[in-house]
This record gives C-alpha cells, sequence and structure tokens, in this order.
C-alpha cells in the first residue's frame, strides 16, 4: 500500500494540468502548486515559527468575474486519534494557532494574484472525529469590488494562506502530538462569480499537479483519494459540462 501511495504521488507531482474539467487545484507548503513543497518537517522544539499552506486553482477556460471563493480540506493523522497540537478548534488545545489570509501582496509571486490585497474571509476547522477532521476556508471581494474582473484561462492563481504556528509545541502546558505524521487534502473548491455571470459559480473538484500535503511524513494518500470521490457528486460533475 505504501508503494503505492508513493507511485501515485510522485504521478501527481509529474503531471500536466488536469483537462477533464474547467478547473484543478493545488496546494503546498510555502507557495503555490509545483513551486511549494509537498511535505514539512519539523523537530517539535520549539515554540516560536510558522508554517504556510498555499491553496491555488488553474482554470482551462476564462472565468470571468470571480467574487469569492470556498475551499474544503480534510486532515488525518497517523495516531489513532487526532493530535491535540492539530487541536485548532474553539475549545482544543491549540485554539488560535490557525490563520487564514488572501493577501499575496508581499509574495510569494510564484503564481497570480488575483485579490490583490482587497479579499477578507476566514478558515474554521471541526472537532475532531477519530482521527480526522475538517477545515473550511471562505474570502469574498467586497461586493462592487473594481478588483472583480476576468482570469485568463492556464494561469495558476492563489486562493488562501493558511498559517499554523508553533505554540504550545514544548514546555508547560503544551499539547502532545507535534511529531505525529499528518495528511492533509484540498478536497474541493467553489469559486462564486457575481449573480448574472454566464455559467454560474465554478465547482473544481479535482488536483492539478498536487492535491494533498504532509506534515512530518503523513501517511499514504488513500483518504483523499476515498474523500475526493465521496465528494463529486453526479451534480458536481454535470456543472462542468453547462
Amino acid at each position: 500500500m505504501k508503494a503505492l501511495s508513493l507511485a501515485y504521488a510522485l504521478l501527481l507531482l509529474s503531471a500536466p494540468i488536469a483537462s477533464a474539467g474547467p478547473a484543478a487545484f493545488d496546494l503546498s507548503w510555502s507557495d503555490c502548486g509545483t513551486f511549494g513543497t509537498l511535505d514539512r518537517s519539523f523537530a517539535c522544539n520549539s515554540n516560536s515559527g510558522q508554517f504556510t499552506l498555499v491553496g491555488s486553482f488553474v482554470t482551462t477556460a476564462p472565468v470571468l468575474a470571480a467574487s469569492g471563493i470556498t475551499c474544503t480540506l480534510h486532515l488525518q493523522s497517523s495516531s489513532a486519534s487526532f493530535p491535540s497540537w492539530w487541536g485548532m478548534a474553539p475549545g482544543l488545545c491549540r485554539t488560535g494557532s490557525l490563520a487564514s489570509s488572501f493577501d499575496f501582496m508581499s509574495g510569494p509571486f510564484d503564481c497570480f494574484d488575483y485579490w490583490q490585497g482587497g479579499a477578507s474571509g476566514g478558515a474554521v476547522m471541526d472537532s475532531p472525529t477519530l482521527n480526522r477532521t475538517t477545515i473550511t476556508v471562505t474570502a469574498a471581494l467586497p461586493a462592487g469590488s473594481p478588483l472583480v474582473t476576468s482570469i485568463p484561462d492556464g494561469v495558476e492563481v492563489y486562493a488562501f494562506k493558511l498559517v499554523i504556528d508553533a505554540a504550545k509545541t514544548t514546555g508547560p502546558g503544551s499539547c502532545t502530538g507535534c511529531q505525529d505524521g499528518v495528511l492533509i487534502c484540498l478536497t474541493s473548491m467553489t469559486i462564486t462569480q457575481v449573480p448574472g455571470t454566464p455559467g454560474g459559480d465554478l465547482y473544481v473538484g479535482q488536483p492539478a499537479h498536487q492535491g494533498f500535503v504532509t506534515w512530518r511524513g503523513g501517511l499514504g494518500n488513500v483518504y483523499c483519494e476515498a474523500v475526493a470521490t465521496r465528494n463529486t457528486t453526479w451534480g458536481a460533475i454535470k456543472t462542468f459540462y453547462r
């Protein structure tokens, strides 16, 4: 199973942008798509530092008037129960250690910054079930924003940053499980367009280059595949061919 997962990961990293639908997404550490990295290592010996996840997307047809985005990420740990170090939902061990940003004005600069510092939003982590949980990221431009314009096809666009800090990693009051491997899957995006825009909102349910990342090696990406298959309903598939 590990060999199959590794082979699939390598295939994702080398594959061309998917063409089965009008758009595809990427998830990487530190930067967009193949400019970022697949795995993030941390010695878990400090309470300082930040780790940034970057979501992005590529379209195979122009997006006419994007006004916002909603993204869903699924997390699964290699341990039987979800590590308290990753418990960043309200009331859990590291509440406040997860933040979102949609501002790429100060970099990185390898992909297209559509938001131009004008979008606002947030990220919500659910309480875990067994060794899994979900993060939902939403962002939008203000109504009537002059930043709403078209996105040409074939351009990789920054969608969001998720910033995880290292608070409570060590010492008194620290949270256990930093050293556990975690798999993080970006499983879907919905690009919201201004009401009345031809084609309407755009559902994105497939990876371009890589749709998942790992923390300290993570575990096989079978969970990503299972969640993605479950999320890609026939209704979502039909939107590819409207």
